[in-house]
Parts: structure tokens; sequence; C-alpha cells
């Protein structure tokens, strides 16, 4: 598929021109990345769930699951973004692109890919915050939109990442409605909890003591002033508004499908 193709594409789906040109590029900055590093990340969250699950939430996150020892440096991080988007961004009419660091820890390292007028197009986040087995794992051969080559991304599976969204629901400092639409979209297009997925669910709600009037809570937190001033801006009229007709109770049903052997 062309890149015109491509963005053409995510249009259709319901997002606006420059969205979908921060998709192709996130999509172009994975590709670089696990060129560079094929057993080092897993690709998890909202940049997974637009490029391999149908998603139209937008999200401008490149979130990366750390699975080496080792952290790469800003620097290596760097060059490896500016060399493989470099192609593309030209393509788009917004080179130069620089990296910037925004956050570097002994486990995590977070970058910001901004435009010449310091805008900031997306970030990229790799940390370590768990282990996923080998049967929790894709692997999406992607061919470049424009440079060299291209790279197999290795990415969370589809029952995975409503493990992960569930526990970051639940687990979050506080509620995100993001995390209620992500679930909903999961749950609709299958997922679900294995018995090993909810009995890794079950010991972490019981180690951190969460109740299922914890749960129920968490749920009724969901209100519509949080799912209008956290959704909207992010998905498709076509989306938001039978959702936000509905006082954004299907999002709430969803939860309460999800967690209902707990509540």
């Amino acid at each position: 598929m062309t890149l015109a193709e491509q963005i053409d594409d995510l249009v259709q789906r319901g997002f606006s021109v420059d969205q979908a040109e921060t998709v192709v590029l996130m999509r172009e900055a994975a590709i670089a990345l696990f060129r560079a590093w094929p057993e080092s990340f897993l690709l998890y969250g909202g940049a997974n769930l637009i490029l391999f699950h149908g998603s139209v939430r937008h999200s401008s996150d490149l979130d990366l699951l750390l699975r080496s020892d080792e952290l790469p440096t800003v620097e290596q991080v760097g060059e490896v973004l500016s060399t493989g988007l470099e192609p593309l961004s030209g393509l788009l009419n917004i080179d130069p692109l620089r990296i910037t660091d925004l956050r570097v820890g002994n486990n995590a390292l977070n970058v910001a890919v901004v435009t010449d007028d310091d805008r900031t197009v997306f970030t990229v986040d790799l940390a370590r915050i768990g282990s996923v087995i080998a049967t929790g794992v894709e692997e999406r051969p992607a061919d470049a939109l424009a440079g060299p080559g291209g790279a197999i991304i290795k990415a969370v599976s589809r029952d995975y990442l409503l493990l992960q969204k569930a526990e970051a629901f639940i687990f979050r400092s506080r509620v995100k409605a993001r995390d209620a639409y992500d679930i909903r979209l999961l749950v609709e297009s299958g997922a679900v909890l294995d018995v090993n997925l909810r009995t890794h669910l079950s010991d972490s709600l019981a180690w951190r003591e969460i109740e299922g009037e914890d749960i129920q809570n968490r749920i009724a937190d969901v209100t519509e002033d949080l799912c209008r001033a956290e959704l909207e801006e992010f998905l498709p009229e076509r989306i938001y508004a039978p959702l936000a007709k509905a006082g954004f109770q299907p999002l709430r049903d969803s939860l309460s499908q999800l967690f209902k052997e707990w509540i």
C-alpha cells in the first residue's frame, strides 16, 4: 500500500489528515526501531490498537515494552528514529524532525519526535512494565513506506492487550476514559481472558487488595463529563456521537462484563 493509500485508508476510518500522517510516521518509527533491535521490544498500547486492531481512537504515543536487559541510549534511539523517519518526513513536507529526550531512567526512556517549529508529532516510550509469555506475542511483518527494507514488529496479542487494559483501568492513579473505550473495542472484537489471564488478573487484584466495591466505584467514575473531556477530540464523530447520546453507558457495560467475575 502506498503512502497516499495508507493515509486515505486512515481518513476513511475516521482520522483527520494530520492524525493519519502521525499514524504513518509512528508505523515507520516502529519499523525502524524493530529493524535496529529485532528482539528488544513489544508494541502495546494505543498504537498497537490502531495499527493492528482497527482502533479509531487517535493516539500519538508509540509504547514499547522493553524485553532486553539493556536499555538503548537516547543517542542510539535518536539516531535510529532520525534515519528511519527522514525519507517519510520529507514526503510529508514536515522535515526536518528532531528527537528530544523527555525522561530517562534505569528502566524507561521517553523521547519526543518534534518538528522544526517545536510541535510534538508523537512520543516514543520504552518501559519495563512487566512480562508477556510467548503465546501473548504476535509477529507482524511490515514494509517501510519510504527508505530501505522493513521489519517484523513484535506486538502484544489482542487478549494480552485486554489484560493490560484491565490492569491499567483498575491500577492507574485515576480513571481514564480511554482505557474504558479500548476495553470496549477489544471485547467487541472478540478478545477474552482465558483461564491463565483471569488467574493473573485475580492475583493482581488480590495483591493490591482490590475488592468488588472498588471496581464498581471505578466503573461509576467513567462519567459523562470524563468521557466528553477525554474522548471527543480523539474519536471520529460517527463513533463518538452514539456513545455520547447513550451517556457512555456502553463503555460502563463493557467494563461490567469484563469484571463481572470480581464484582
